[in-house]
């Protein structure tokens, strides 16, 4: 029974996971009652970056509150509150959504989709199956693609949409009532009290400097485009490349221990990805790509290596770099396969020991980076260029010399006090 039980709260945690990251990822539209006139779209999708950065502060907030707790109720129910909001927010906007109410619904979606994804992961992150289950769906996005097919999302720019749907939201909430109910009575072993819980401001911190430092830099970048369209921006490039790095290291060093790998490998994989650009995957590339992603978990938690990670990072970043997948189906679906399983590779061999670490590296995926602001260039695939490619490997370079400082200065591990147990994470999959 408790194994079966184990398989519901990691489907839970999947559903979960999925959902919020459904939520950062894209805008939310949820009337469609009339079209939406092109400036309130464009105003909907400018607000998507700060929403992210929003929801990434408020995720790690809410998993430090619930890690100092001793109830797993406390998680279970924070998330089951935060899938319950969001679904009011989808069921209300179909009443009283109008344009100039978008840009708000989708902060009020994105607050929800980080309390469901905070309070869920302070609580699955010390066991090991659904710690898998939760990597497994907050990295999902990369194997969905842009999920235009796989929700049966319309394709016009301007068409009305609603991500994520009710009814993923509803299954959601659904699994989540389930699981709060399975676990209302357990509680957790007392444990000596940790540093990371005893200064919870820490991580909260942490969270705070990725996520405004990426923002700013990369609204900046974004302004410096708008302004000369035709210039190459190196400069600006390299500024914002090395704010990226500067954030992500002093979030790393904010967090305990090495959890602060997680934070050099997100960066460098959302980079690398926006390099290789979203899109449109068919829905059943899903039945294919999320066991890939799912072995690159378990592979990274067996056999796990900083390095290792880095150079498959590295490579989806070279690629980029020297290949245009616009016009090649074979390559990019190849790409993805790689994307995949580097994804899944790197949550396992993060190994992120205290919970809200784990949160922060998988909500710092669905930041913008220095790429995903370069402007499209789709219309001349017989000119590649090598910007983002280029952009997404110095992140990469930048990242791999943080990650040995961190382990130069922080020791593999700390010698805990006798009889306080070691709550399980992905490493112990």
């Amino acid at each position: 029974m408790r194994r079966i039980g184990e398989v519901v709260d990691a489907t839970t945690a999947f559903m979960g996971a999925v959902v919020a990251g459904v939520t950062l990822f894209l805008p939310v539209s949820v009337t469609t009652q009339s079209r939406t006139a092109p400036y309130r779209i464009a105003g909907l999708l400018n607000s998507v970056p700060r929403s992210a950065a929003l929801a990434v502060i408020v995720a790690v907030t809410v998993a430090v509150l619930v890690s100092t707790t001793a109830r797993p109720l406390t998680g279970w129910a924070t998330a089951t509150a935060g899938a319950l909001g969001q679904l009011i927010n989808h069921f209300a906007g179909r009443q009283v959504s109008t344009a100039e109410m978008l840009t708000t619904q989708n902060y009020i979606d994105s607050v929800c989709g980080a309390v469901l994804l905070g309070g869920l992961g302070a609580v699955v992150l010390r066991r090991s199956l659904p710690a898998g289950g939760f990597a497994l769906g907050g990295i999902g996005f990369f194997a969905f693609g842009d999920l235009a097919e796989l929700l049966d999302i319309e394709t016009d720019p301007y068409a009305v949409l609603e991500t994520p749907p009710r009814w993923m939201i509803g299954l959601a909430l659904a699994l989540l009532v389930v699981s709060t109910l399975r676990n209302w009575s357990h509680t957790e072993e007392p444990k000596t009290p940790r540093m990371a819980i005893a200064l919870p401001v820490t991580p909260i911190l942490a969270a705070m400097v990725l996520a405004l430092v990426v923002l700013a830099g990369t609204e900046w970048l974004g302004r410096q485009y708008s302004k000369l369209p035709g210039e190459s921006h190196a400069v600006e490039i390299g500024i914002v490349v090395a704010a990226t790095i500067v954030s992500a290291t002093a979030a790393a060093m904010l967090l305990p221990g090495r959890d602060g790998t997680g934070v050099y490998l997100a960066v460098s994989l959302t980079a690398a990805v926006d390099a290789v650009g979203y899109a449109v995957r068919p829905g059943w590339s899903a039945v294919l790509l999320i066991p890939l992603a799912a072995a690159g978990i378990t592979l990274g938690a067996r056999l796990s290596s900083a390095a290792i990670a880095v150079l498959l990072v590295a490579g989806i970043a070279i690629f980029a770099m020297v290949t245009s997948t616009t016009a090649n189906r074979v390559g990019f679906a190849a790409i993805s396969a790689v994307i995949a399983l580097t994804a899944g590779y790197c949550c396992g061999t993060a190994r992120p020991r205290y919970p809200p670490s784990g949160v922060l590296a998988i909500s710092a995926l669905y930041l913008p980076s220095a790429v995903s602001v370069m402007p499209d260039r789709l219309d001349d695939v017989t000119v590649h260029d090598a910007t983002p490619g280029r952009t997404a490997l110095a992140i990469v370079i930048g990242s791999a010399i943080g990650l040995v400082v961190l382990r130069k200065f922080r020791p593999r591990s700390k010698p805990r006090p006798k009889g306080q147990p070691e709550s399980e994470s992905l490493a112990d999959i």
